[in-house]
């Protein structure tokens, strides 16, 4: 008997218990610990073997996230030089939206120069017009006392020579005509050149 199966073979003896009794107990105790021993060995075992296929899948979910973490580290690096390049390109249309806000600005002075110049040759030219006008006005004034002054003179000549020559009437009113003309011509002349 091992030392084991001794030991309890000579306590179920020191209890009273029959020697038979006491040995076949021991035995059975023996075996059913035996038994346990094996079961705990390979529970173990499985446990171990467990245990490695577990640290193993979490080994490959740790790696797996590390990756994970790698990549998304360097997608937030890509973002963040996204984020540095809008931002270059958001001051760059500052500066362009400045530069237009400044070259309207210039625009807007043109404009009020051209407009204030416009607004002094209006007036120059009103006042030009109003010269010519007046100055045609006079002319014609002058022109019109000239012409009826002419035209009386021509009547009264030609009252005069119609009481000496009555049957040339066709031939003074050419006559009249011509002198007309030629007193108008002058004038008109003198018009045009104004």
């Amino acid at each position: 008997m091992t030392t084991m199966i001794s030991e309890v073979y000579s306590a179920f003896k020191t209890a009273g218990v029959p020697e038979q009794e006491a040995k076949q107990a021991a035995e059975t105790l023996s075996a059913e610990n035996l038994a346990t021993s094996n079961t705990i060995a390979e529970n173990r075992r499985e446990l171990s073997a467990e245990i490695t296929a577990s640290k193993q899948e979490l080994a490959g979910q740790v790696g797996e996230l590390r990756q994970e973490v790698k990549e998304v580290k360097q997608e937030v690096g890509e973002l963040r030089q996204e984020v540095k390049e809008v931002k270059q390109e958001v001051g760059e249309l500052r500066q362009e939206v400045n530069e237009v806000k400044q070259e309207v600005g210039e625009l807007r002075q043109e404009v009020n120069e051209v407009k204030q110049e416009v607004a002094e040759f209006k007036l120059e030219f009103t006042e030009r017009i109003d010269k010519i006008e007046l100055k045609l006005s006079g002319k014609i004034a002058e022109v019109k006392e000239e012409l009826l002054s002419k035209i009386a003179e021509i009547r009264h000549e030609m009252t005069v020579e119609m009481g000496k020559m009555q049957r040339g009437m066709g031939i003074i009113q050419w006559m009249l005509g011509l002198v007309l003309f030629a007193v108008a011509l002058p004038i008109l002349r003198e018009i045009i050149v104004i």
